[in-house]
């Protein structure tokens, strides 16, 4: 968590990259805030970066949440139930599966998700859409990629 007053959300101009179409979630365009989300990935009891989980594992990596769905800001009990679903779901269709963390650096905000492979990014991106997700996020050998649950939009950067 950052501590200092600098922002580290990437500037659109200079290191957002839209893929496709608008991404514009709410009236301060939410996919940048989105972009700029730090991942951690913890394998066999390590906490690792990004890069290093894409390292170590391989890409892609598909990373979803069942926190917050839609909009809603449900209890830390409810997200957890939600999650305990979302890890029901990725059982039947990958044993790749590791727990991580998505991590605002400008706030204490943080959504617990789960990283997985072998799944194809539309198989993700549906299973965002069951859980009422707005995006999923995406990790290759080079980008963090930012992909809408609604196919209208995605936005990436150099993986940290």
């Amino acid at each position: 968590m950052s501590q200092d007053s600098t922002s580290h959300h990437p500037e659109r101009e200079n290191d957002g990259v839209v893929l496709f179409g608008e991404p514009q979630i709410g009236a301060d365009g939410d996919a940048w805030i989105y972009l700029a989300t730090q991942i951690t990935i913890t394998v066999d009891g390590e906490h690792l970066t990004a890069a290093q989980a894409v390292e170590r594992l391989g890409a892609p990596l598909h990373l979803v949440t069942a926190w917050n769905p839609g909009g809603e800001r449900p209890s830390a009990e409810t997200n957890a139930a939600n999650n305990l679903l979302l890890k029901q779901t990725l059982d039947g269709l990958t044993k790749q599966i590791w727990l991580a963390v998505g991590r605002d650096a400008d706030s204490p905000h943080f959504e617990e998700c789960f990283a997985f492979a072998g799944i194809t990014r539309a198989t993700a991106i549906a299973i965002g859409e069951e859980y009422r997700q707005v995006a999923i996020f995406e990790l290759t050998e080079t980008q963090q990629i930012v992909l809408s649950c609604d196919n209208t939009w995605g936005v990436e950067r150099p993986i940290p």
